[in-house]
């Protein structure tokens, strides 16, 4: 399906980093929308990940330290100076291995290629595909309001779309399983056309090649000040 290529230096030679995240998924999970820190303070502790703003109004995604903010119109588009972040995942991206995928037909196909990849000691790996899909279904959910429902309920009203034959980048996490509460394990992709056309949090994914960037990360750092 695929073969691993020879691993690369990063620029700073720190081949392992630090992830950080807001708040919870059980905390999210449940409810917690209310942001507890804004998009800026967010930015000092990473350039790359996947989030959402106060509310839950969309996924976010957050490429070279620039964050955008995509909403049930799966467009993406700069996230406003002074937003509230109830969860984020975060890095500081630097690649130190790369990796060619090949023949993906569905998201179950990505994850057996990459199954048992999380090893001992490893929080997990920032994860970048850049690729032309050959298909790619992508979704978000609209904002919500005080008392604000469960996550389940919110996911029952997103709004889906899939793409064919276009270019873009998937943006995201694969963790490892040990987490408990503070997240998932697995992968966590969210997506950015290469247009800047479309964005959204991925469902679902086909290619027949495409280049992994991942970076190993060691330590974890969780802002629990996200509140609701």
């Amino acid at each position: 399906v695929g073969y691993w290529a020879a691993p690369s230096d990063s620029d700073d030679g720190a081949s392992f980093g630090n992830y950080y995240q807001v708040s919870t998924f059980a905390r999210l999970n449940a409810g917690g929308y209310d942001g507890g820190i804004t998009v800026e303070s967010l930015l000092e502790n990473g350039d790359f990940g996947i989030g959402t703003v106060e509310g839950i109004d969309g996924e976010m995604i957050i490429r070279d330290g620039v964050p955008y903010r995509v909403g049930t119109d799966l467009t993406p588009v700069p996230v406003l100076a002074g937003t509230m972040i109830p969860f984020a995942m975060l890095t500081q991206f630097s690649s130190s291995l790369s990796y060619r995928a090949q023949d993906i037909d569905d998201y179950n196909e990505l994850r057996d290629v990459f199954d048992g990849l999380v090893s001992d000691g490893h929080i997990g790996y920032a994860v970048m595909i850049e690729t032309e899909f050959e298909s790619i279904t992508i979704r978000s959910v609209p904002g919500q309001v005080i008392p604000y429902p469960p996550l389940a309920q919110v996911i029952a009203q997103q709004t889906t779309m899939t793409l064919h034959d276009v270019q873009g980048t998937m943006i995201g996490f694969l963790l490892a399983d040990d987490l408990g509460d503070i997240n998932l394990a697995g992968f966590h992709l969210h997506f950015l056309s290469e247009d800047m056309c479309y964005g959204g949090h991925v469902l679902d994914m086909s290619f027949d090649e495409a280049d992994v960037h991942m970076d190993a990360m060691i330590s974890i750092s969780v802002n629990f000040t996200a509140t609701g």
